[in-house]
């Protein structure tokens, strides 16, 4: 569990997590102009057998971790299951979590929720980072940079979602 990091192409890897008070991670997203900003959605997205204390930040490349103002009791049973970053603007974050869709726009230290649900994962649209895509049972649309969703479609029957977007054709959103 955790978070583990490698120098080495894989040769050998370091956790970086181990006093945290959860073991699980299954969101992890890096700033993309300063690899030493990282951002870890806490919980076992997977099993669900350890569950989240929110969002931690680390602005030293993983060796300390704060919490952002996403912050949850492990009591509260949720889980995060996708850290996205705005590649325009990195102060923009979502998290997509057993609790719906949360939205910062200033790096971590508030949340707000912009979209109810059980959410299994998130895409910005290639090249425009306006239109967010979340899934769930259902899957949504946001053309206005996140800040409401429209339920577009239902999704083939599925306990558990997963989204692809590509460059090469951004008109395209897959589904597995």
């Amino acid at each position: 569990g955790g978070l583990w990091k490698t120098s080495d192409e894989g040769e050998n890897w370091e956790v970086l997590t181990d006093q945290l008070p959860v073991m699980g991670v299954s969101a992890i997203a890096i700033h993309p102009a300063n690899p030493d900003i990282i951002y870890i959605g806490t919980g076992d997205r997977d099993a669900n057998d350890n569950y989240s204390i929110g969002v931690l930040k680390s602005l030293d490349a993983g060796y300390t971790w704060e919490l952002t103002g996403l912050d949850w009791e492990i009591t509260q049973n949720r889980t995060i299951a996708k850290l996205l970053i705005n590649p325009d603007n990195p102060d923009i974050l979502f998290a997509a979590t057993t609790n719906g869709v949360y939205k910062t726009t200033d790096a971590g230290l508030t949340w707000y929720n912009v979209q109810a649900g059980d959410i299994d994962d998130m895409e910005f649209k290639p090249g425009d980072p306006n239109t967010v895509y979340a899934v769930t049972q259902n899957f949504y649309k946001s053309t206005d940079g996140g800040e409401s969703f429209t339920q577009i479609s239902g999704v083939p029957g599925t306990n558990r979602a997963q989204i692809a977007v590509t460059g090469n054709n951004p008109e395209y959103v897959y589904f597995f």
